[in-house]
Formats: C-alpha cells, sequence, structure tokens
C-alpha cells in the first residue's frame, strides 16, 4: 500500500513538472512571437507612412498639374486683376484650391483669395523660379498668411509671360497619415492577442 501510494506520489509530480514545462515553454514562444509581430508591424508602419507619404504628394503634385494646364487654357488674356481675381476665385472654389497668376517678374495680377496674398514678389519663391526656367515647379513650405503648409504646383504659360500656380493644403495628407496611424495602432493594440493564437497552434504542432 505504501509503494503504490509513493508511486502515485512520483507521477503527480512528475505531470505536474511536465504541465510547468509546457506553461513555461508555451509562455517562452509567447513572448516571442509577441515581440516578432510588434517589431515587425512597428518597422512596417514606419515603412508604409513614409511610403504613403511620397505617393500621396506626388499625387496631389500630378493632380496639381493636370488642373494648372486646364485653367491656363481658359485663362482670359489679359493683366487685369479686376478680371483675374474673380476667374481664379470661381476655379478655386470649384477645386477646393488656391489660384494665382503670377508674371514672370513676380508680380501677383490674380489671386483667388486676394486678402491672404503677400503683395511683394514672388520670383524668389523656388516653385517660380523653376517654373521660369524649367516651365514647371514644386515647392512645399509653410503660409505664413494661412499658418498652414502648403503644396506649390507653378506652370508656365510662356506665350503670355505668366504663370499659373496652384495651393493645396498639406493638411488633406496629414488627415490620410492620421487615418493609417489609427489602423497601425490597432493592429498593435491586437497583436498580443494574435501572438496567443499562434502560439497555442505552434507549441501544439511541436508537442505533436
Amino acid at each position: 500500500m505504501i509503494e503504490c501510494r509513493c508511486l502515485k506520489i512520483v507521477k503527480s509530480q512528475n505531470q505536474g513538472g511536465k504541465t510547468m514545462i509546457k506553461i513555461t515553454r508555451l509562455w517562452k514562444i509567447y513572448l516571442t512571437f509577441t515581440l516578432v509581430l510588434l517589431v515587425s508591424m512597428t518597422v512596417a508602419g514606419f515603412i508604409l507612412e513614409i511610403q504613403l507619404k511620397k505617393q500621396l504628394k506626388q499625387y496631389l503634385a500630378d493632380e496639381a498639374m493636370v488642373l494648372g494646364k486646364l485653367v491656363a487654357d481658359i485663362l482670359p488674356p489679359t493683366e487685369d486683376s479686376l478680371v483675374l481675381d474673380p476667374f481664379c476665385k470661381k476655379y478655386g472654389e470649384i477645386a477646393g484650391v488656391r489660384i494665382s497668376i503670377i508674371k514672370t517678374e513676380g508680380k501677383v495680377i490674380g489671386e483667388s483669395d486676394r486678402k491672404s496674398i503677400r503683395t511683394d514678389s514672388h520670383l524668389k519663391r523656388p516653385e517660380i523660379q523653376d517654373a521660369v526656367k524649367n516651365g514647371m515647379g514644386t515647392a512645399i513650405r509653410f503660409s505664413d498668411t494661412l499658418n498652414i503648409d502648403m503644396l506649390y504646383v507653378a506652370s508656365l504659360l510662356k506665350e503670355q509671360h505668366k504663370i499659373v500656380r496652384i495651393a493645396i493644403p498639406m493638411k488633406k495628407i496629414k488627415e490620410i497619415e492620421n487615418e493609417v496611424m489609427i489602423l497601425l495602432a490597432l493592429a498593435l493594440y491586437l497583436t498580443p492577442f494574435l501572438a496567443i493564437v499562434v502560439s497555442f497552434f505552434f507549441a501544439k504542432s511541436v508537442s505533436d
């Protein structure tokens, strides 16, 4: 009887020891998978954000170039601000952008938002200089008048000695970036739960 009880105790201890080993192994597997998933998703998230921002900027620049060409095709052949300002305002409101008509020497002769435009020469603006030299110019900078970052795309009208400049608020890109970051944060939050499932099936396959 005593020997039987001893054998049962030994078996129970062995089983308990095996159970503890399994739990410890499962815990290590879980931590490993969690760490790997967190690091992988974080790195992937940063890469995605950089690539997305780059592609969105290029997309907006391309859209602004197309819009600039469309505006150039219907631009009234005049330098009268009383004519060009309403023209810029009309099509600027339709497209949701700012439109400026600038002479090649830098003087603004048409503006969709005349109240927010500075009256000094725009010739030294990088997008204007590039447009004069190469026919097209782009730049991203902070607008002191609007207090936001803007994407500027300028197109040269060589025959009229004018430049059509389209300005798009960068907040559109920021809004999309914020949506992506929310999805990334949600994915990171769910990572530990995903690691539990992966660890369970991995541990089961190893034990089998």
